[in-house]
C-alpha cells in the first residue's frame, strides 16, 4: 500500500558502497517517473542516469563532497527545460500520438493553444513553471523507490 511504503522512506544519508539497484528496478523508477502527471503531460524535463564511479566523484566535488553522491548506486538527475518551444511541445505531442496508435495531429488545436500561451511568458517563468513540473516526477521516482524498498 502506498502510505505503507510511504512511512518506510526516509532521507538517506548512508548508502552500501559497491551495492548496485538492478535495472530492473531503475527502468521501474524511470517509468514511473514518464508517467508523471505533469502539466499539459509536457513532461518538460529530462533526466540523466548516472551510475559511473567517475561521474559521481565529478558531482561529488561539486557537491561539498557529500560521500551519500560517490557511495549510492545510481544518481538521477532531473534537468528542467530552459524554456518551451513549439519543437519541444510538438515532439511530446507527437510521442503521445505514436505511443497511443493516434494519427498525428490529433492534438493540433490544444497545442496550438500551448505553444501561444506559452510564448506569452518570459522564458525564465517558463523555465521556473518547467522544473515545479520537475519535482511531481521526483516525487513519482521517490514513491516508486519506496515501494520497491530502495533508499532514497
Amino acid at each position: 500500500m502506498l502510505l505503507d511504503d510511504l512511512k518506510w522512506r526516509y532521507a538517506t544519508k548512508n548508502y552500501q558502497e559497491g551495492k548496485k539497484v538492478p535495472q530492473e528496478d531503475i527502468d521501474k523508477i524511470i517509468e514511473a517517473i514518464r508517467l508523471a502527471p505533469t502539466s499539459s503531460g509536457l513532461q518538460p524535463f529530462r533526466i540523466i542516469i548516472i551510475d559511473d564511479l567517475e561521474t559521481k566523484q565529478k558531482l561529488a566535488e561539486g557537491a561539498l563532497n557529500q560521500k551519500g553522491i560517490v557511495a549510492c548506486s545510481h544518481i538521477i538527475a532531473f534537468a528542467a527545460w530552459d524554456n518551451y518551444t513549439p519543437e519541444r511541445i510538438d515532439e511530446m505531442y507527437n510521442f503521445i500520438t505514436d505511443e497511443r496508435g493516434l494519427p498525428r495531429g490529433r492534438y493540433a488545436r490544444y497545442t496550438d493553444m500551448l505553444k501561444e500561451r506559452f510564448a506569452e511568458r518570459e522564458p525564465v517563468r517558463n523555465f521556473e513553471h518547467a522544473a515545479r513540473q520537475a519535482y511531481i516526477a521526483l516525487g513519482m521516482a521517490l514513491a516508486q523507490a519506496a515501494e520497491l524498498k530502495i533508499d532514497s
